[in-house]
């Protein structure tokens, strides 16, 4: 087990190790849990990326044409969204396995 300590701030950094293992880049969110005694638990949140597509979509709303409501279009990308994030975390799945 490695050691770490805590800056003044009270930030620690993960090792590389760790980090790769558990595919954690700039911007990973992680879940934060205090344990009983003296200890706490970190995990890693799933990203999921049909929701930031649906919170970026209110972005864009004020640039669309006039064609009319664009629902099926909204629901067409958010299913190819849904699909991609689909094929990534599986793609992700049989690339864990596959580090020794």
């Amino acid at each position: 087990m490695e050691s770490i300590k805590a800056s003044s701030k009270g930030q620690m950094i993960i090792p590389k190790a760790v980090r790769e293992a558990l595919d954690i880049r700039s911007g990973t969110e992680l879940g934060v849990e205090l344990l009983p005694g003296k200890a706490f638990k970190v995990t890693v949140k799933p990203t999921d990326h049909v929701e930031q597509v649906r919170r970026l979509a209110g972005c864009f709303a004020r640039y669309a044409t006039g064609r009319g409501s664009g629902r099926g279009d909204d629901k067409d990308i958010l299913q190819a969204v849904a699909e991609d994030d689909a094929r990534t975390r599986a793609y992700g799945k049989r690339a864990r396995r596959k580090r020794p």
